[in-house]
């Protein structure tokens, strides 16, 4: 069974999603992985955070299980916006037909939010469980 790069694979399928997120803008706004303290007040993060054990299939492949946290940010005073683009990030990838993912569901009922960073720009998360057979 091989591990799969889930932060870059639902980066693109978040690029893709009609968000107004880039992984190639100049700065980028979405950031597979971990975002440098240069990143722009918007961004949009996902980290791969680990996942529970796979569930063997007995055919040489399995059922993996990879748990996502996806972080959003906003400019200083910018609550509303940010929560609506953390909300249309949950919206776009809850019950998500992924391709080469077997599902993929957000925990909780939505974002929720996590105060401002050290530099005052709000901040919400979520967390995903997203399924693949390896």
């Amino acid at each position: 069974m091989t591990p799969r790069d889930v932060e870059l694979e639902l980066a693109a399928y978040l690029e893709a999603a009609g968000l107004d997120l880039s992984t190639t803008s100049n700065p980028p706004t979405l950031y597979p992985g971990p975002f440098p303290t240069s990143a722009p007040p918007r961004m949009v993060c996902l980290r791969h955070t680990g996942g529970e054990g796979s569930l063997y299939l007995g055919t040489r492949r399995g059922v993996l299980s990879a748990d996502v946290q996806v972080i959003v940010r906003g400019a200083k005073a910018s609550y509303t916006a940010t929560r609506g683009l953390a909300a249309r990030c949950w919206t776009a990838l809850h019950l998500a037909r992924v391709p080469g993912y077997v599902d993929m569901w957000c925990e909780g009922a939505g974002p929720h939010y996590m105060g401002p960073d050290a530099s005052d720009y709000p901040r919400f998360v979520f967390n995903l469980a997203a399924r693949y057979s390896a």
